[in-house]
């Protein structure tokens, strides 16, 4: 037999030429070529803009770097926030700067030079075109006085010593126990301490903070606060009284309430330890004249040793004669 795919070749060859459809030649596009004349104008063209862009460019660019139109002067600094710092001290950060394009400041360096500056808490600088630099400072608030041994400074709540500004008269406390080799963490945390105190104290009577005349931050654990101008304390010196680290409020009303019967038994009191739960402990000063004792009690003579009271005027004189240990 015959195989079916030579059959159907046989077929195939045997149609006539005339049956098969003549295929379409592709068609071969030609591009016209552009005249030479018009492609030099568009070439003349591209050129031309390129140069413009250019040019305008590089006006800008020296405009801007070199036209007196942007040169910095006095006058283009504008400083807002200043009160403790002097205007000077900001102003000579950019003197490098005077008579040059503001583009040419290096802002960065200029705003590290600021936050240097102790008085300085926080800092932004702008660049205004076409002639300014616009500086907003943020000053630390001084917390207190602080009696170091090279004189009188300022502390802020974030534990910075600061120098005390020519003309400043602050009605702030004084603090001691603080210098330049307490960590400025620790410093910060006992400034921290001695305002919650204050803030304290405060909602016991509106005028408390008044009567602080000095605390010592020697201790984290323990606030000793010099009183003074305190209404009880009228008729006798300034007491010292330990606060111990937490509830103000309470220790202050304890103090207030109950240091009439205090010194009525005890005369003259220099300390009170307020420290110990459900007692006090009052140290006797020297004995007063009896014409500015306004107690009245100079019928005794001054123990030397800290005596106890507790907080409830009723248990006070008893307290004094047993005289309880501390714990």
């Amino acid at each position: 037999m015959v195989p079916e795919e030579t059959l159907e070749r046989a077929a195939v060859d045997d149609v006539s030429p005339r049956y098969l459809r003549k295929q379409k030649p592709a068609e071969v596009k030609r591009r016209r070529s552009e005249p030479l004349g018009k492609r030099l104008r568009r070439g003349t063209i591209a050129f031309a803009v390129v140069v413009g862009v250019s040019g305008i460019a590089g006006w800008c660019a020296y405009f801007l770097f070199f036209s007196p139109a942007t040169r910095l002067g006095p006058r283009g600094v504008r400083i807002t926030g200043e009160h403790f710092v002097a205007r000077g001290e900001l102003m000579s950060v950019f003197a490098p700067d005077m008579g040059r394009s503001v583009l040419r400041v290096p802002l960065d360096e200029r705003l590290a030079q600021i936050d240097a500056i102790p008085w300085i808490r926080q800092a932004a600088v702008e660049r205004v075109l076409p002639d300014r630099i616009m500086v907003q400072v943020v000053e630390r608030q001084p917390a207190a006085f602080l009696s170091t041994g090279s004189g009188m400074k300022l502390i802020d709540v974030d534990g910075v010593i600061l120098d005390r500004p020519e003309g400043s008269n602050s009605n702030l406390p004084v603090v001691t126990g603080l210098d330049a080799r307490t960590p400025v963490g620790e410093r910060a945390r006992r400034v921290a301490l001695f305002s919650e105190f204050l803030k304290q104290i405060g909602t016991v009577r509106p005028d408390a903070a008044g009567g602080v005349s000095q605390a010592n931050l020697a201790s984290g654990d323990d606030l000793q606060v010099t009183l003074a101008n305190v209404p009880v304390l009228a008729g006798q010196g300034p007491v010292i009284v330990h606060f111990g680290n937490a509830d103000f409020a309470n220790r202050f009303h304890l103090f207030l309430e109950n240091f009439p019967s205090w010194e009525a038994k005890a005369g003259n009191v220099e300390a009170v330890d307020l420290r110990y739960d459900g007692q006090a402990l009052v140290t006797p000063g020297p004995a007063l004249p009896k014409a500015t004792n306004a107690a009245g009690s100079a019928k005794g003579t001054a123990n030397p040793r800290p005596q106890a009271a507790a907080p409830q005027r009723s248990m006070a004189a008893e307290s004094i004669r047993k005289g309880t240990e501390r714990r």
